[in-house]
């Protein structure tokens, strides 16, 4: 198992709370948008809509969804850096750093390619 259900469970519940609330793509997430065509790259930061879990396969993700386009992103919670002021981000923080720890345990990784 990679998360703690409890844990992740309430830091969910808090994270949905806070929608909306900014985010910005790791480089590696941008970088591969980039070269896939995406338009979601072509910007910095990006708005939280909704937030759900995908299994302890997926983790939590972030749904990003414009309000004036019909595309959407789901990408998760790993991939996303939050503001430092936002009062979860240390929560965020946390719970990127178990799962990157546990991933790298099972030998598995986060690198976006892998999930193409």
């Amino acid at each position: 198992m990679i998360d703690n259900p409890e844990k992740t469970a309430r830091l969910l519940a808090a994270l949905k709370a806070a929608v909306p609330f900014k985010v910005e793509l790791v480089p590696s997430l941008a970088s591969y948008l980039r070269a896939q065509h995406i338009a979601f790259a072509d910007q910095t930061e990006h708005v939280v809509s909704n937030l759900s879990y995908a299994g302890d396969e997926g983790g939590i993700v972030c749904h990003i969804a414009p309000p004036d386009k019909e595309e959407a992103l789901v990408v998760s919670l790993t991939q996303v850096r939050v503001d430092r002021p936002m009062p979860l981000a240390s929560a965020v923080a946390e719970y990127h750093n178990h799962r990157v720890k546990k991933l790298k345990k099972q030998g598995r990784s986060l690198d976006i390619r892998s999930f193409a």
